[in-house]
């Protein structure tokens, strides 16, 4: 690899060393023996992509939000609930107290939030 290369150029390069490496099916240390690359500068480029990769999922998780409507009368302390997920899945809760509906919420949000990381 060339030193004068940009940082576009280089990141490019490791995608595609990375991507020859996932299809060859071989360990990541012969491969770089195979490739005269170095197995640490390797692990350090990987490690890089998989942190991009996380953020990108954290903003696609922010930007996936589906609008909420409220159909029940909260005055009398009963309500339904029904949650649906981008994929179809729905839950449905009927003629439960606010206190419920609230953990259902909750738990759901943390649930998914930690899918994200």
């Amino acid at each position: 690899m060339a030193k004068t290369m940009s940082n576009d150029q280089r990141r490019q390069y490791w995608r595609e060393v990375i991507e020859r490496h996932e299809a060859s099916g071989q360990s990541i240390v012969g491969f770089c023996a195979q490739q005269r690359l170095s197995p640490s500068v390797f692990h350090a480029w990987k490690r890089r992509f998989r942190q991009s990769r996380r953020v990108i999922r954290r903003k696609a998780a922010k930007e996936a939000l589906i609008p909420v409507e409220i159909v029940s009368d909260p005055a009398d302390g009963m309500g339904n609930l029904e949650v649906q997920w981008p994929d179809g899945v729905v839950l449905r809760v009927q003629g439960c107290d606010m206190q419920t509906i609230s953990t259902v919420i909750a738990t759901v949000s943390a649930s998914s939030t930690r899918r994200m990381r």
